[in-house]
């Protein structure tokens, strides 16, 4: 350690400092006894007092001389002799700051800490937000699970309900018995003839109606008509100027049972030929190498177009069941074999077999045209 103090020193300032002292020293005393031997006096002092002076001065000289030396040469000297008081006022401004930095960061410690036990809490509540909308979501599959099996059970009740209301009526409103059609200038006993066979159309439809949907062979079923309309009607068709058609329809819902009574209405109305035999009654083009359905569904939507044309055309629908008419069961999927050979376009056509008037029915033949 010792060593290191040796190594570390400057040596050379301080024997230079050590050597300029002892030269001035001597310096002074030389001239302080020289001057004293002389007998010279400066500023009317004694001989003694100024080579005490000169002493003085030269001790001065020296103290001058080393504060110059060492200003010279270190920076630290020159700032402990001439900028102290700085140095105290700047360490005075430090301490100040430090002292508001401390605060400072006593604050920022505090709301650091404040900031961690709200970002605790915040955290705790997103947690139980996150538990609540789990809650939530758990309750939400659970109720849209029973309003389905609601909703099952809802459609599974219509359906017993419209199966037990289908089962319970035997015969619903509407629904058309019979029709018939007389040409113009036809005479009563012409009129009366074709009521009564329309009469039996009636009887023997609702006897094989009624039998149909209540699983029961009966024997007979009374069916009733309004004489007054009958009469009226009859009036009406004697002073008609042109082909009307009569129809006989249901006039509400009837129930098996031991009194059940049937009352048919009778309608009429202008018959007016809207298509003749042969005649084309609708047509469709059908590219069957692009189409997306199957032959039977576009069967199907052709046959509904055709209907909703007729019915624009002036042919009168089911009022039960809004048809024009029925196609067989052996026919459509005779149509349907065809249309599924076809891998090309194809115009689908329907003529009908035979004049159709107003109230129809309409019966036609389908055929294709590639």
């Amino acid at each position: 350690m010792f060593l290191r103090f040796l190594e570390e020193t400057s040596w050379l300032p301080i024997l230079s400092l050590t050597a300029a002292s002892a030269a001035l020293s001597v310096l002074g005393d030389y001239v302080g006894s020289k001057w004293g031997k002389k007998r010279v006096s400066v500023f009317k002092l004694r001989p003694k007092n100024t080579s005490r002076l000169i002493t003085a001065l030269t001790g001065a000289l020296i103290a001058v001389g080393i504060l110059a030396v060492m200003a010279g040469l270190s920076q630290d000297v020159r700032t402990a002799l001439f900028g102290m008081k700085i140095l105290k006022q700047q360490l005075y401004d430090l301490q100040f700051q430090l002292t508001q930095n401390e605060r400072n960061t006593e604050q920022m410690r505090a709301s650091l800490a404040e900031a961690s036990a709200s970002l605790d809490l915040t955290g705790f509540e997103l947690d139980t937000m996150r538990n609540d909308r789990l809650l939530l979501e758990q309750e939400k599959r659970e109720l849209e699970a029973a309003l389905r099996i609601m909703r099952e059970e809802s459609s599974q009740l219509r359906q017993e309900l419209k199966s037990l209301r289908s089962e319970a009526i035997a015969l619903s409103a509407n629904v058309l018995l019979g029709q018939t059609a007389f040409d113009e200038g036809s005479t009563r006993g012409e009129i009366t003839a074709g009521l009564s066979e329309l009469k039996q159309q009636v009887r023997l439809n609702v006897l094989t109606r009624i039998s149909d949907q209540s699983f029961t062979r009966l024997r007979d079923v009374p069916v009733e008509f309004d004489a007054e309309t009958e009469e009226a009607l009859i009036a009406e068709l004697l002073s008609a100027d042109m082909r009307q058609y009569v129809r006989a329809l249901s006039g509400e819902n009837y129930t098996v049972g031991e009194n059940m009574r049937v009352m048919a209405r009778l309608e009429t109305g202008a018959s007016i030929l809207t298509y003749r035999e042969g005649a084309p009654v609708y047509r469709k083009f059908v590219d069957m190498s692009s189409a997306a359905s199957t032959p039977e569904e576009i069967l199907h939507i052709f046959l509904r177009e055709l209907r909703n044309k007729a019915v624009a055309d002036g042919i009168l629908p089911d009022p039960a069941t809004n048809n024009v008419g029925t196609l067989g069961g052996e026919a459509f999927f005779m149509a349907v074999d065809r249309l599924s050979k076809i891998a090309g376009p194809v115009m689908i056509s329907a003529s009908a077999q035979e004049d159709i008037y107003t109230e129809g029915p309409v019966v036609i033949d389908i055929d294709f045209e590639e």
